[in-house]
């Protein structure tokens, strides 16, 4: 299987030789269908002091929820400014990111009571006063409204929350709105992954390059970028534990039937399941336990010796070399390095493994029943819903009247499932024919037979565990109905998260769950986005501390200071890029040392921001003076600083006068000279020269 998250991987493959259409979506993302709306929230978060966002941000970096209960307990933190915190990074990051299609407009309201509730001393569950969201296939009635990421349901509220959703608001969780999605589940195209109608493409937070993969796409995104404390996704095969592996999360995609499907828009109604999308496996269980109809205690449950003295079969081969055949020596496998850290943590977890191989047999009819449970049970949920459309045939062609609202992506799989499912596509529902009771019959058939693999993995091979990487195994314990938790690996020699996934046996999720946490804590090998960066630099008495994330989706600055035991406010600045490094210099010699701070966007041209103290001794900003000749300026600076100047230098081009998008450059680039003046207002920057060079040094 293609472990970055193609949900169905076969299925490409016959696509690819049945259909000549275009396979790739345009890269660029498309507009929203309805914006985010912060109104309801604007007041509040306009009063929101980047000083306290900087202080909870601190607190969650590595925290559970369990933490964030201990915090909201001790008055150290409230559930209005957890929301807000959510809220604000929301406001600034998800326009790049899209990983939300829509804001609880009621989500501060809720948050609120959840506080007034704990100042009476009443604490429904772990999840009270905490914020998460939920996939937009999860029913939400008004004010909210549940769309699956289709146009077609743009407008659509329930008339009541799905089963799960009752049971997160009784244990007092707050909803922070709808998490985005591969449409219809990943059944309506496959390039991009993660891209709907309403919302656009998610954006993977490591780097807009790497694959966010899907259908619950906007539930891993928004977790790993803290733009929420936790989600809800849902899995036909793959959909939960393929994200979060994608993204840098925990998923735990529970045993068929141990969370309530009732009010989940399906793909497979015989398959689909709902789980929870986490940044640990802590977190993971206190969701599970909220949502399970069986009423599992898990979070008891998790012990860091779970894994000891287990026997574990490892898939070894097919971690290693996902493309057969495998070659004579270990180390020449791209994902070497990948096997070695889950050797290691099985190891330090005392763990009992043994490699396994798979049997030779393979499913069959797996890519035509989820086919035929898009045209039965997802068209179905539209008629229900008052969609215009009775069959899959209708849907084909209602969104071919408006491509490029209602199918920005292309519905590559729509088309080719009416192709595949003949006959069937037009007579959904129809008592006229036989298709429900096919349907049903070939789900349980390939339900069992893929159940009658892993049993025999698990008992030939004499194993309680089976070890896989991403949703390389999805087919199977998908399928079957089995257990199966996804805990971050790190990141591979592409900058691209991955995870290694447990399968664990059918009703056995306490045990699966523990014995992930047992992993996890003995390797923690959980890496946030971004690659932070800290300089301390100490000049003249002066201590400057710099931090930034480093992240591509919305990137800041924290600068501290200290002078003479005495603390200056942080500047916190946001950035277009990711910080360089820092020079502490005296370059106007006043005794009063300056930080340069060099900034690289990602068209690799720079920007420097200065800082010094003011009279008050708090640190304030300099900035650089308007260009006085902006003939063939278009940017790509580039900065030195020497010993009592500013050096500023960027190449010069030309356009065409009848094509103003026709930019050339000349061979030339100008050198600008500053030097820092002081005057009655403070310090500031004077340009001195101004030169045009030959032979630049950018090109």
């Amino acid at each position: 299987m293609n472990r970055r998250g193609r949900i169905y991987g076969v299925l490409l493959i016959l696509i690819i030789f049945s259909l000549s259409d275009r396979l790739f979506a345009d890269e660029d993302n498309t507009p929203r269908l309805r914006k985010l709306d912060f109104t309801p929230f604007q007041k509040s978060l306009d009063q929101f002091s980047e000083t306290r966002a900087a202080e909870i941000e601190e607190q969650l970096r590595d925290a559970t929820i369990l933490d964030l209960q201990a915090a909201l307990q001790t008055g150290k933190l409230t559930s209005e400014e957890l929301t807000l915190f959510f809220l604000d990074r929301i406001q600034r990051y998800d326009e790049k990111l899209r990983s939300y299609i829509e804001l609880n407009p009621n989500a501060l309201s809720e948050a609120r009571a959840a506080d007034a509730l704990r100042a009476k001393g009443i604490i429904h569950s772990q999840l009270h006063g905490i914020p998460i969201n939920l996939k937009d296939n999860i029913d939400t009635k008004s004010p909210l409204h549940t769309t699956g990421g289709a146009e077609i349901l743009l407008h659509h509220s329930p008339e009541q929350d799905a089963e799960l959703v009752t049971s997160l608001r009784s244990a007092g969780a707050v909803i922070l709105g709808k998490a985005s999605l591969s449409e219809f589940a990943g059944a309506l195209t496959m390039d991009p992954t993660g891209a709907n109608a309403v919302s656009g493409a998610g954006v993977n937070p490591y780097h807009p390059g790497l694959e966010v993969s899907g259908s619950s796409s906007g539930s891993a995104i928004s977790t790993t970028a803290y733009l929420t404390a936790a989600s809800i996704g849902t899995e036909t095969s793959g959909s939960l534990i393929s994200p979060a592996s994608q993204n840098g999360c925990v998923s735990m995609k529970p045993s068929l039937g141990m969370v309530s499907g009732r009010g989940i828009i399906p793909l497979v109604r015989f398959q689909d399941s709902a789980g929870p999308i986490t940044r640990n496996v802590t977190d993971a269980a206190i969701m599970l336990e909220i949502i399970d109809t069986k009423a599992v205690a898990y979070l008891p449950l998790l012990n860091r010796d779970a894994l000891q003295d287990v026997s574990v079969g490892v898939l070894r081969d097919e971690i290693l070399w996902s493309s057969p055949p495998p070659l004579p020596w270990e180390f020449l496998s791209e994902q070497y390095t990948i096997m070695q850290r889950i050797d290691r943590g099985l190891q330090k977890s005392h763990a009992s493994p043994r490699a396994i191989q798979l049997p030779s047999e393979e499913l069959k009819s797996l890519s035509r029943l989820i086919f035929i449970g898009l045209a039965q049970d997802t068209v179905g949920y539209l008629v229900n819903a008052g969609a215009p459309v009775t069959s899959l045939s209708d849907l084909r062609i209602y969104n071919e009247q408006q491509p490029e609202t209602r199918v920005p992506f292309g519905q590559l799989l729509v088309t080719y499932a009416c192709s595949m499912t003949g006959e069937f596509a037009d007579q959904v529902g129809s008592e006229e024919n036989d298709l429900p009771r096919q349907y049903e019959q070939l789900a349980l058939q390939v339900r069992r037979q893929a159940a009658d693999i892993l049993d025999r993995i698990f008992a030939d091979n004499q194993i309680d565990l089976i070890v896989s990487l991403a949703n390389d195994q999805s087919p199977l314990y998908a399928t079957a109905g089995y257990p199966a938790i996804t805990i971050p690996l790190g990141l591979d020699k592409a900058g691209s998260p991955i995870g290694v996934t447990l399968i664990g046996k059918q009703g056995e999720d306490a045990k699966l769950l523990a014995r992930a946490f047992a992993f996890e804590q003995a390797t923690k090998y959980r890496i946030n986005p971004g690659k932070p960066y800290r300089q301390i630099h100490r000049f003249q008495g002066v201590t400057f501390d710099l931090q930034s994330p480093n992240i591509h989706f919305g990137n800041t600055l924290v600068l501290k200071s200290a002078k003479k035991q005495t603390k200056s406010k942080p500047i916190r600045q946001e950035i277009k890029g990711s910080v360089l490094g820092m020079q502490a210099r005296d370059l106007n010699q006043d005794s009063i040392p300056e930080a340069y701070i060099f900034v690289r966007d990602a068209e690799d041209a720079d920007s420097l921001l200065i800082y010094t103290f003011n009279n008050q001794d708090a640190l304030t900003r300099i900035d650089f003076p308007h260009l006085t000749d902006t003939v063939g300026y278009y940017g790509n600076d580039h900065f030195s600083v020497n010993a009592t100047t500013i050096e500023r230098i960027y190449p010069l081009y030309t356009s065409d006068t009848s094509d103003p998008g026709d930019i050339r450059p000349t061979g030339k680039s100008r050198q600008i000279t500053y030097q820092l003046k002081q005057n009655t207002e403070g310090v500031h920057l004077e340009q001195i020269q101004s030169n045009e060079r030959d032979s630049p040094v950018i090109e």
